[in-house]
């Protein structure tokens, strides 16, 4: 049962049907071992008539009726000579007279008058002289529940249902329980750091909502100990980073120290590495801005081939030098609801890597494809590619396949990162593959609905 919610439900339901039952069974055995102590009780007091009347004649039958009859109070004993008339001289009703008096037919069995009584035959007791007196006994009707109106039956459902509750409880509280107890030691552990913690093992073969919240808490552990070492990697990748510029400013001002230096061919150096250092922290800023939770992006119509065109131009700054061409086909290119500015930056990093690793006299080819819910923008080059183990890790960030190369061209592994974090921000995604016939192609996946909140 997957539902918490029915399954606590069934759990009360049944602990009410185990209460009912077993009340209703206890109640039933009680009202036989009563029916068996009032069958003993008849027979005795049928014995006890018997001897009486046997030994001691009708006086001491009477004696001994005027003793039992307050014993057997608020029920009626009497006992009825052929007329039909009480030994103690009480009032006998018609119907108890018609049953065992003269007047009665042979055999015959009226019926009793609704007046809630009942008749219970006990015995027929025979004088010494053959004289035939009849001991009966009448006592008010108990309808069809009226076993449960013995002071036991609320006793016995009380600690019935005492009984059951605690242990029905008991299981629910231990059932629901445990779970919470392994979240919390795990919550625990997670506070202290210990990030490899996890809880869906501890859970067993459940399939309720407890059993998706520790899923749900496995899948936030994951997602905190992959950010927090993506952190890491990227404090050590900054700090990497800024080292080389920095170091080689340094040599730069030591040279200039020199009595023979080139002054000017050093300061070139260091103006070379200063803005490299601080294009650099761009990226890193830029990177950093686009991770912050709370950023809103400013939403509005962009024509896709309008900042494609836009784009190429650009582009076309490196290209042109290196015969490098760049191909547009956007037939049909929607307008989507995005940030123009984020776009561009994303697109243009794309773009400036497909330029930079192309050989000279290549083509670099830009298509926009329409679907029902998105836009595809795919960007092709006929570089070296990438190696199959790399595709997927070219957007994390200062991630290089050949870092030598990408130095010499001026990339810090930053920009492809950039475009991730802007088709997430616009509820997109970004992917990368090899050609067959050569080359890397990127593709963004941009949806034509609402930007993401």
């Amino acid at each position: 049962m997957r539902n918490l919610y029915l399954r606590i439900f069934v759990s009360f339901w049944t602990a009410m049907v185990l209460v009912l039952t077993f009340t209703v069974m206890a109640t039933l055995w009680l009202a036989d071992q009563r029916a068996q102590r009032e069958q003993s009780r008849q027979d005795q007091l049928a014995h006890e008539a018997s001897s009486v009347l046997a030994e001691s004649g009708v006086p001491g039958l009477r004696d001994w009726l005027a003793h039992e009859s307050p014993r057997a109070a608020p029920d009626r004993l009497f006992v009825l000579d052929r007329h039909g008339n009480d030994l103690l001289g009480r009032h006998v009703p018609d119907f108890l007279r018609a049953r065992f008096g003269r007047g009665a037919p042979a055999g015959a069995v009226p019926d009793l008058p609704p007046d809630t009584r009942d008749v219970r035959w006990l015995s027929q007791l025979i004088a010494p002289s053959d004289e035939i007196y009849a001991l009966s006994l009448l006592r008010l009707r108990r309808g069809p529940l009226g076993i449960f109106s013995s002071i036991e039956t609320p006793i016995i459902t009380a600690i019935t249902t005492l009984l059951v509750s605690t242990i029905v409880c008991f299981l629910l509280a231990r059932y629901l329980s445990d779970p919470i107890r392994h979240l919390r030691a795990a919550t625990r552990s997670i506070a202290a750091g210990d990030l490899g913690v996890r809880v869906s093992s501890l859970i067993g073969a459940r399939r309720d909502e407890l059993a998706m919240l520790a899923l749900d808490f496995d899948l936030m552990a994951e997602r905190l100990r992959a950010l927090l070492e993506s952190h890491r990697e990227l404090l050590r990748d900054v700090s990497h980073e800024l080292r080389s510029p920095l170091a080689r400013l340094q040599i730069a001002l030591g040279l200039a120290r020199r009595p023979n230096a080139n002054l000017e061919q050093e300061f070139d150096r260091i103006e070379q590495e200063t803005g490299r250092l601080d294009e650099l922290i761009g990226e890193i800023l830029s990177l950093s801005r686009l991770d912050d939770p709370a950023r809103r992006l400013s939403a509005e119509a962009v024509n896709l081939e309008e900042l494609l065109e836009t784009l190429i131009d650009n582009a076309r700054v490196e290209a042109e030098p290196r015969s490098i061409r760049i191909q547009l086909h956007a037939p049909g290119a929607p307008s989507i609801e995005g940030d123009r500015e984020l776009l561009f930056r994303a697109l243009e990093n794309v773009l400036r890597n497909a330029v930079r690793f192309s050989p000279d006299g290549a083509v670099v080819e830009l298509a926009v494809e329409r679907t029902e819910q998105e836009a595809v923008i795919r960007v092709t080059d006929h570089g070296p590619g990438v190696p199959p183990a790399s595709l997927e890790r070219i957007f994390e960030p200062f991630f290089c396949v050949a870092q030598a190369r990408d130095r010499d061209s001026g990339g810090y592994g930053i920009g492809l990162a950039i475009t991730a974090r802007v088709a997430a921000l616009h509820g997109g995604s970004v992917g990368a593959r090899n050609n067959p016939d050569g080359g890397l192609q990127v593709a963004m996946h941009l949806p034509l609905s609402q930007l993401k909140a």
